[in-house]
């Protein structure tokens, strides 16, 4: 009898510990599962993110300005700019460059990358050139942020969806 009752007592002290020491392993397996399928859930969600951009996220008309320097003077431009959603671009300006103003137009090419980023590449007929930049789409597509990349150029500046 006090054997079988020792043997009893071992066996549910073991299964208490068993059942004991499983409640956390649980609760760390689920935990661990939640952060799985939450970094999933975020890895899902960066993914769309990334993929969420074409040259069609920009079609329409946007308000830009920018402003810095364009070998060593002084800028500053405003005005419309419509882009086709098909990698093209045309656009007015009103500019003042070392204090002088200017009026005109121009046409050019864009490229939108999967991550919302691009590039742009505008020809000036007025001065026989082109000039080239980089931007980011923010806003869902209302907004743009950009900058020039030529040598000598310091721009920055905005385009917001009209």
């Amino acid at each position: 009898m006090k054997r079988s009752l020792i043997i009893t007592t071992i066996t549910l002290i073991g299964f208490f510990a068993l059942w004991l020491t499983n409640r956390p392993l649980k609760g760390f397996v689920q935990n661990v599962q939640a952060q799985s399928t939450e970094q999933f859930s975020s890895n899902e969600r960066e993914q769309e993110r990334r993929n969420r951009c074409s040259p069609r996220t920009m079609k329409g008309t946007h308000g830009y300005s920018y402003s810095g320097t364009v070998l060593g003077a002084e800028i500053a431009a405003a005005g419309p700019i419509t882009f086709d959603g098909y990698g093209n671009l045309h656009a007015t300006y009103n500019v003042n460059l070392g204090g002088k103003s200017f009026k005109g137009g121009f046409v050019g090419t864009y490229i939108v990358n999967d991550d919302c980023t691009g590039i742009v590449t505008l020809h000036l007929p007025v001065l026989g050139l082109s000039s080239n930049g980089s931007f980011v789409i923010v806003n869902d597509g209302k907004e743009t942020f950009f900058t020039g990349t030529d040598t000598g150029v310091a721009i920055t500046g905005v385009t917001k969806k009209l």
